[in-house]
């Protein structure tokens, strides 16, 4: 029989330091609008369907996959279950053993939100003979095995309907429609053809790839444009069939492979600008040492000052690791940003810590 909860839905559940403090960083990353309680009610409802913690369900998939390939063989339908089940057994040891060794930490009291009590404590549930018929465990060991997992495989699990709407919306040739915020934290509303979703040069988040136009645009206002799955606000398939083709030609798809050899997926978004910045001797130096981000050099002019063209936010990441030895000219914008940028470090310094 499943453990009952109490009354007022406090859950408890035990999580190794690691685990505790990796709720938190991610949380301020992938959902900073939301408690930490709710945030943790949000990863779990997503985990459960994705999760290897889900032994029965995972070992299903397996399954599906197994049998597949074995009726490609043409065998007798005994031997296809014999054979399936002998490929299966150890695997179901194996997260079965998975599911129990994760070892003991500090207790994290949540409300459970009643969709989690209904996905939770159902009477019925596939997993309880894992977990001693205790969801907290069943909680524990989802939530340790996601901390166990690199960044950019937890952004793909917890951003996972993101994502495959937009593999979906490439395989059916339809547009996505994806919502951001722009500076001001408005909503900003963009058409996308896409082409993939790819992973940035660091390997560290997941990037829609595509031909963008502000909602309701004309296909010839498109450009090349790249949007972070975990900044976005919606995303949604347009299945409407007045709506355009949201597929490209090989032509565009040979243009997007281009542009991405030349620059990084990440800096795809937004239209290249031309900026103006005056080195340093040492800050030539440090344009010479560091390559990450680095944008390309589009002239020198007369006056020693270096002319770049790329997107602000390729900018902005690259130099203000300079400090003092770069100093940006033209834009009169952006030259303001940098400015504010360091009166407020400056000021930060002359205080206190924040709390």
């Amino acid at each position: 029989m499943v453990q009952e909860l109490n009354t007022e839905q406090k859950q408890r559940i035990n999580l190794t330091l690691p685990a505790r403090d990796l709720l938190e960083g991610d949380r301020e990353f992938f959902a900073p609008h939301l408690t930490r309680s709710g945030f943790i009610n949000e990863l779990l409802n997503r985990l459960a369907p994705l999760s290897d913690s889900s032994i029965t369900e995972t070992v299903e998939r397996r399954r599906e996959m197994i049998m597949v390939r074995l009726e490609e063989k043409k065998l007798p339908a005994d031997t296809i279950r014999i054979a399936a089940e002998a490929l299966l057994t150890p695997y179901r040891e194996e997260l079965i053993r998975k599911a129990s060794s994760w070892p003991k930490g500090i207790s994290e009291v949540f409300r459970l939100n009643n969709q989690n009590v209904d996905l939770f404590y159902q009477p019925d549930w596939a997993d309880a003979k894992y977990y001693d018929h205790k969801p907290s465990k069943y909680m524990k060991a989802l939530i340790e095995d996601y901390a166990s997992r690199t960044l950019y495989q937890r952004e793909g699990l917890f951003f996972h309907e993101w994502i495959s709407l937009a593999q979906t919306a490439v395989a059916a040739g339809k547009l996505l429609r994806i919502t951001t915020l722009n500076v001001r934290r408005e909503k900003v509303t963009w058409d996308v053809r896409v082409y993939q979703v790819l992973p940035n040069d660091a390997g560290l988040h997941h990037y829609i790839v595509g031909r963008a136009v502000l909602k309701g645009g004309l296909k010839s206002e498109e450009h090349i444009a790249s949007f972070r799955v975990s900044r976005l606000v919606d995303v949604r398939i347009l299945t409407s069939d007045s709506i355009r083709s949201g597929s490209l030609s090989k032509a565009e798809k040979k243009e997007l492979e281009e542009k991405i050899a030349r620059q990084r997926v990440q800096f795809l978004v937004g239209d290249r600008e031309e900026f103006v910045v005056h080195f340093t001797k040492e800050g030539k130096n440090l344009l010479k040492a560091i390559q990450y981000m680095k944008p390309a050099v589009s002239y020198i002019d007369e006056d020693d000052n270096y002319h770049f063209e790329c997107p602000r936010f390729q900018l902005f990441q690259y130099f203000s690791r300079f400090g003092e030895h770069a100093q940006i000219l033209e834009p009169e914008t952006i030259r303001d940003d940098f400015k504010g940028w360091y009166q407020r470090a400056y000021e930060a310094y002359l205080g206190e810590p924040e709390e």
